[in-house]
């Protein structure tokens, strides 16, 4: 749903993802703590709590970063590409600049003003690409879940008894 925005979105346009994403979480948490905690004694519990949440806020830091740097360089891409495409021969970007400059603006202030207006769209195209990008991987991730295979009896299972 993200990846096909545009510079016009409005609100319910990008609310309804983030209500979606919002109620999705909980049915990925609650699992995920689970899981990795299913099968623990419960004075190993804290230990392995604190661990997961430790690897799961260092794996996103560093999922931050990987996606904020393919960002910007999809968006230099973009720009790269829609900047060719600004010439005399171009009969929208010729109109845009004339009216620009019968407003008043100089002519570098009429670049200017093409530049701010390319680089919204390339930044907004390299953001339909990362949110396309991370929609095809957690479609390929989705198999993993049944490699996840619960404990069987075990400790944890009369803790989990207990707590019920």
């Amino acid at each position: 749903m993200r990846s096909n925005f545009n510079t016009q979105a409005d609100f319910v346009t990008i609310i309804i993802p983030t209500v979606i994403q919002g109620i999705a979480m909980a049915f990925f948490f609650i699992p995920l703590v689970t899981i990795t905690l299913s099968g623990l004694t419960p004075d190993r519990i804290p230990a392995a709590s604190g661990l997961s949440n430790f690897l799961r806020i260092t794996a996103g830091a560093m999922g931050t970063s990987l996606t904020t740097t393919l960002w910007d360089n999809r968006a230099t891409l973009h720009h790269t590409q829609l900047s060719e495409t600004i010439n005399h021969g171009n009969n929208a970007a010729t109109s845009a600049m004339s009216g620009l400059a019968s407003s008043g603006f100089s002519t570098e202030q009429v670049l200017g003003q093409i530049n701010r207006i390319v680089d919204q769209q390339a930044y907004m195209l390299a953001t339909n690409d990362i949110f396309y990008a991370s929609a095809i991987l957690f479609l390929l991730l989705i198999p993993l879940v049944w490699l996840a295979k619960p404990q069987k009896g075990g400790a944890g299972g009369d803790a989990a008894a207990g707590a019920h």
